[in-house]
């Protein structure tokens, strides 16, 4: 019969065991750290892109609040020349004309238009994170906040906009607006038209007396009182756009010295 003999294992000491421990600790750590500087690595990569991004994204809405600057400023001059018109004279003794020059711009209807998608996408995704810098986030979300006031007044504008128009169509005939608009058109796309061809086609319109549906001076005094409201509001949008024009040039001046553009 034969007799099989167990191979004489032989016992690890302590000294084995803990050199063993010590190399899978190694290996682990040293895993943990190269995954944390390959992450922070693409955290830094991401956010210089990001930020790039961002600055594209504001310069354009800075190109935005010049273009509303300028139409805002004509919407409120018109509903205070409207307004003042209508209370100072009798309506048959105004070029109605001017009436229907002065209602076309007071009555426009104008939304400021920015490029928030990398804004957004920072925040749904958490990756506002990764700009670090506390005070340049802060930068960018009081943009964020002037943003938000815009559209909620322009939310309440537009229904008031709406309603008024339900009283500008009692008293103007909607299409001498549209020889204004052809008149306007004419200005911008004719290269052959002289500027002082274009300042007298606007004469001409201003002074010529086009038929209107109402002379009811209670009618026209709400449609006084409406031109100033409209242009107080826009008053109020306009401050605001300005705010948030100062915030977009400190948050781009912000980014650029952070991640050193030009």
């Amino acid at each position: 019969m034969e007799v099989h003999h167990h191979p004489k294992v032989e016992k690890k000491n302590f000294k084995e065991y803990f050199l063993e421990f010590l190399m899978i600790f190694l290996a682990v750590t040293l895993g943990f750290i190269a995954e944390n500087i390959r992450e922070k690595s693409n955290e830094k990569h991401n956010a210089i892109e990001y930020a790039r991004l961002l600055v594209n994204d504001l310069s354009v809405d800075l190109a935005e609040f010049n273009r509303t600057d300028h139409v805002l400023k004509r919407i409120i001059d018109s509903g205070d020349s409207l307004s003042k018109l209508i209370r100072s004279n009798e309506i048959k003794q105004i070029p109605s004309g001017k009436l229907y020059y002065y209602e076309y711009w007071s009555g426009w209807q104008w939304k400021v238009t920015t490029r928030d998608a990398t804004l957004k996408q920072l925040e749904s995704s958490g990756a506002l994170r990764y700009l670090g810098n506390k005070p340049l986030i802060k930068k960018i979300l009081d943009y964020e906040e002037s943003l938000k006031i815009i559209s909620l007044l322009e939310d309440e504008m537009n229904a008031e906009k709406n309603e008024n128009w339900n009283l500008v169509e009692k008293v103007f005939d909607a299409s001498y607006f549209e020889i204004f608009k052809q008149i306007g058109a004419a200005r911008r796309d004719s290269a052959s038209q002289t500027s002082q061809e274009g300042i007298e086609r606007l004469d001409s319109f201003l002074n010529k007396n086009y038929p209107l549906l109402t002379y009811d001076r209670n009618v026209w005094m709400e449609l006084s009182n409406r031109a100033l409201t409209t242009s107080d509001n826009y008053s109020t949008l306009l401050q605001t756009v300005n705010v948030a024009r100062k915030n977009a040039k400190v948050a781009i001046e912000a980014l650029k010295e952070e991640y050193g553009f030009e």
